[in-house]
Protein backbone atom coordinates (compact mmCIF):
# COMPACT_ATOMS: atom_id res chain seq x y z
CA UNK A 1 0.00 0.00 0.00
CA UNK A 2 3.26 2.24 0.46
CA UNK A 3 3.97 1.94 -3.18
CA UNK A 4 7.62 0.48 -1.67
CA UNK A 5 9.27 -1.90 -4.05
CA UNK A 6 10.58 -4.79 -1.98
CA UNK A 7 13.65 -4.91 -3.92
CA UNK A 8 14.81 -1.28 -3.39
CA UNK A 9 13.34 -1.03 -0.07
CA UNK A 10 15.64 -3.47 1.00
CA UNK A 11 18.82 -0.66 -0.49
CA UNK A 12 16.62 1.66 1.70
CA UNK A 13 16.92 -0.47 5.16
CA UNK A 14 20.41 -0.74 4.45
CA UNK A 15 21.14 2.64 4.42
CA UNK A 16 18.79 3.59 7.65
CA UNK A 17 21.25 0.71 9.27
CA UNK A 18 24.10 2.28 8.17
CA UNK A 19 23.58 5.23 9.37
CA UNK A 20 22.08 4.39 12.82
CA UNK A 21 25.12 2.80 13.46
CA UNK A 22 27.19 5.71 11.71
CA UNK A 23 29.08 2.82 9.22
CA UNK A 24 30.23 4.43 5.74
CA UNK A 25 28.40 3.69 2.83
CA UNK A 26 28.73 4.56 -1.42
CA UNK A 27 25.46 6.09 -1.47
CA UNK A 28 25.60 6.42 -5.65
CA UNK A 29 26.32 2.47 -5.80
CA UNK A 30 23.37 1.83 -3.32
CA UNK A 31 21.04 3.94 -5.52
CA UNK A 32 22.36 2.36 -8.63
CA UNK A 33 21.40 -1.25 -6.98
CA UNK A 34 18.58 0.00 -6.54
CA UNK A 35 17.58 0.47 -9.75
CA UNK A 36 15.37 3.34 -10.07
CA UNK A 37 16.02 7.26 -10.35
CA UNK A 38 17.63 9.13 -7.47
CA UNK A 39 15.05 11.26 -7.43
CA UNK A 40 12.39 8.59 -6.85
CA UNK A 41 14.77 7.01 -4.47
CA UNK A 42 14.85 9.69 -1.96
CA UNK A 43 11.18 10.24 -1.90
CA UNK A 44 10.85 6.03 -1.45
CA UNK A 45 13.62 6.81 1.57
CA UNK A 46 11.53 9.20 2.92
CA UNK A 47 8.22 7.37 2.65
CA UNK A 48 10.20 4.28 4.35
CA UNK A 49 11.38 6.67 7.23
CA UNK A 50 8.13 7.11 8.08
CA UNK A 51 6.78 4.20 8.07
CA UNK A 52 9.82 2.57 10.31
CA UNK A 53 9.62 5.41 12.26
CA UNK A 54 13.09 6.49 12.08
CA UNK A 55 13.37 9.70 10.47
CA UNK A 56 16.80 10.78 11.15
CA UNK A 57 16.96 13.01 14.44
CA UNK A 58 20.35 14.84 13.80
CA UNK A 59 20.97 17.75 15.73
CA UNK A 60 21.89 21.10 13.94
CA UNK A 61 24.98 21.10 15.67
CA UNK A 62 26.09 17.66 13.83
CA UNK A 63 24.76 19.15 10.82
CA UNK A 64 27.05 22.00 11.33
CA UNK A 65 30.24 19.83 11.82
CA UNK A 66 29.16 17.43 9.14
CA UNK A 67 28.97 20.20 6.40
CA UNK A 68 31.63 22.25 7.73
CA UNK A 69 29.09 24.97 8.57
CA UNK A 70 29.30 25.42 12.04
CA UNK A 71 29.90 28.77 12.14
CA UNK A 72 26.22 29.35 10.84
CA UNK A 73 24.21 26.92 13.56
CA UNK A 74 23.48 29.76 15.79
CA UNK A 75 21.55 32.17 13.30
CA UNK A 76 20.05 28.79 11.85
CA UNK A 77 18.97 27.50 15.40
CA UNK A 78 17.03 30.87 15.58
CA UNK A 79 15.92 30.66 12.03
CA UNK A 80 14.15 27.51 12.65
CA UNK A 81 12.68 28.42 15.96
CA UNK A 82 11.18 31.13 14.26
CA UNK A 83 10.10 29.63 11.30
CA UNK A 84 8.72 26.69 13.49
CA UNK A 85 6.77 28.90 15.66
CA UNK A 86 5.18 30.71 12.80
CA UNK A 87 4.11 27.75 10.80
CA UNK A 88 2.57 26.23 13.73
CA UNK A 89 0.95 30.02 14.94
CA UNK A 90 -1.10 29.91 11.81
CA UNK A 91 -1.67 25.93 12.24
CA UNK A 92 -3.47 26.77 15.69
CA UNK A 93 -5.21 29.82 14.20
CA UNK A 94 -6.71 27.77 10.99
CA UNK A 95 -8.01 24.73 14.22
CA UNK A 96 -5.25 22.28 12.72
CA UNK A 97 -2.57 20.24 14.71
CA UNK A 98 1.29 21.63 15.11
CA UNK A 99 3.59 20.37 12.14
CA UNK A 100 6.68 18.16 13.17
CA UNK A 101 9.29 20.35 11.90
CA UNK A 102 12.47 18.44 13.39
CA UNK A 103 13.44 16.59 10.77
CA UNK A 104 16.50 17.20 8.56
CA UNK A 105 15.49 18.58 6.04
CA UNK A 106 14.35 22.21 7.83
CA UNK A 107 17.37 21.87 10.14
CA UNK A 108 18.96 22.41 6.67
CA UNK A 109 16.92 24.37 4.94
CA UNK A 110 17.96 26.42 7.99
CA UNK A 111 21.59 26.36 7.74
CA UNK A 112 21.13 26.71 3.65
CA UNK A 113 18.89 30.17 4.60
CA UNK A 114 21.80 31.06 7.47
CA UNK A 115 24.65 30.74 4.81
CA UNK A 116 22.67 33.01 2.19
CA UNK A 117 21.63 35.12 4.60
CA UNK A 118 25.53 36.25 5.37
CA UNK A 119 25.93 35.87 1.27
CA UNK A 120 27.65 32.74 1.85
CA UNK A 121 28.53 29.84 -0.82
CA UNK A 122 26.40 27.06 -0.19
CA UNK A 123 24.30 24.24 -1.97
CA UNK A 124 21.35 22.88 -1.70
CA UNK A 125 22.13 19.86 -3.34
CA UNK A 126 25.43 19.30 -1.26
CA UNK A 127 22.99 18.78 1.99
CA UNK A 128 20.43 16.94 -0.35
CA UNK A 129 22.54 14.74 -1.76
CA UNK A 130 23.90 13.22 1.72
CA UNK A 131 20.42 13.01 3.44
CA UNK A 132 18.93 11.96 0.55
CA UNK A 133 16.52 14.96 0.72
CA UNK A 134 14.67 16.49 -2.22
CA UNK A 135 16.41 19.35 -3.69
CA UNK A 136 13.56 21.00 -5.12
CA UNK A 137 11.77 20.66 -1.66
CA UNK A 138 14.53 22.00 0.62
CA UNK A 139 15.17 25.31 -1.68
CA UNK A 140 11.35 25.69 -1.28
CA UNK A 141 12.10 25.97 2.41
CA UNK A 142 15.15 27.30 2.19
CA UNK A 143 13.71 30.60 -0.12
CA UNK A 144 10.12 30.41 2.53
CA UNK A 145 12.83 30.64 5.65
CA UNK A 146 15.00 33.48 3.91
CA UNK A 147 11.76 35.68 3.40
CA UNK A 148 11.54 35.94 6.94
CA UNK A 149 14.62 37.85 7.06
CA UNK A 150 13.06 41.24 7.49
CA UNK A 151 10.83 39.67 10.41
CA UNK A 152 13.70 37.92 12.13
CA UNK A 153 15.56 41.64 12.39
CA UNK A 154 12.40 43.30 13.63
CA UNK A 155 11.95 40.27 16.68
CA UNK A 156 15.98 40.60 17.28
CA UNK A 157 15.80 44.54 17.86
CA UNK A 158 12.09 44.31 19.62
CA UNK A 159 14.48 41.66 21.99
CA UNK A 160 17.48 44.40 22.47
CA UNK A 161 14.92 46.95 23.08
CA UNK A 162 13.40 45.18 25.76
CA UNK A 163 16.54 43.70 27.29
CA UNK A 164 17.70 47.63 27.65
CA UNK A 165 14.06 48.63 29.31
CA UNK A 166 13.98 45.83 31.77
CA UNK A 167 17.96 46.71 32.78
CA UNK A 168 16.76 50.25 32.87
CA UNK A 169 13.37 49.54 35.20
CA UNK A 170 15.94 47.38 37.50
CA UNK A 171 18.31 50.33 37.96
CA UNK A 172 15.85 53.10 38.45
CA UNK A 173 14.22 50.53 41.09
CA UNK A 174 17.16 49.90 42.71
CA UNK A 175 17.69 53.76 42.89
CA UNK A 176 14.05 54.59 44.49
CA UNK A 177 14.28 51.95 46.56
CA UNK A 178 17.65 53.01 48.12
CA UNK A 179 16.52 56.21 48.17
CA UNK A 180 13.70 55.75 50.38
CA UNK A 181 15.70 52.96 52.87
CA UNK A 182 17.76 55.82 53.19
CA UNK A 183 14.66 58.38 54.29
CA UNK A 184 13.52 55.67 56.42
CA UNK A 185 16.77 55.11 58.00
CA UNK A 186 17.47 58.82 58.45
CA UNK A 187 14.49 59.16 60.32
CA UNK A 188 14.67 56.77 62.41
CA UNK A 189 18.38 57.64 63.56
CA UNK A 190 16.25 61.17 64.30
CA UNK A 191 14.34 59.42 66.72
CA UNK A 192 16.31 56.61 67.97
CA UNK A 193 19.89 58.42 67.74
CA UNK A 194 21.78 55.57 69.63
CA UNK A 195 20.94 52.19 70.71
CA UNK A 196 19.61 49.06 69.69
CA UNK A 197 17.08 50.08 67.36
CA UNK A 198 19.80 51.97 65.33
CA UNK A 199 21.58 49.09 65.18
CA UNK A 200 18.89 46.88 63.88
CA UNK A 201 17.32 49.01 61.06
CA UNK A 202 20.80 49.95 60.26
CA UNK A 203 21.44 46.30 59.49
CA UNK A 204 18.25 45.81 57.68
CA UNK A 205 19.07 49.16 55.28
CA UNK A 206 22.36 47.15 54.55
CA UNK A 207 20.82 43.87 53.60
CA UNK A 208 18.32 45.24 51.44
CA UNK A 209 20.75 47.49 49.94
CA UNK A 210 23.34 44.29 49.06
CA UNK A 211 20.49 42.19 47.97
CA UNK A 212 19.36 45.32 45.10
CA UNK A 213 22.62 45.55 44.01
CA UNK A 214 22.77 41.63 43.04
CA UNK A 215 19.98 42.18 41.65
CA UNK A 216 20.81 44.69 39.11
CA UNK A 217 23.74 43.69 37.89
CA UNK A 218 22.54 39.92 37.32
Amino acid sequence: SSGINAEYGVCICIEIAARQHRLPLEKTFLIKLAGIPQKQYKTAFSVVETLLKVKNNITMQQLGVQFSCSNFVPKATQIHAFYTNKINKHQKEMGHEPLELDGALYKCAALVAAAKMKRAKTSSREFSSALSLSVAQLDTIVKDMISLKVELQDEAVAETFAQKVEAKSRQMQVKAGTQAATQRTDLLWRFYPTGTLQSVYHQEFLDWKAKMVKLANS
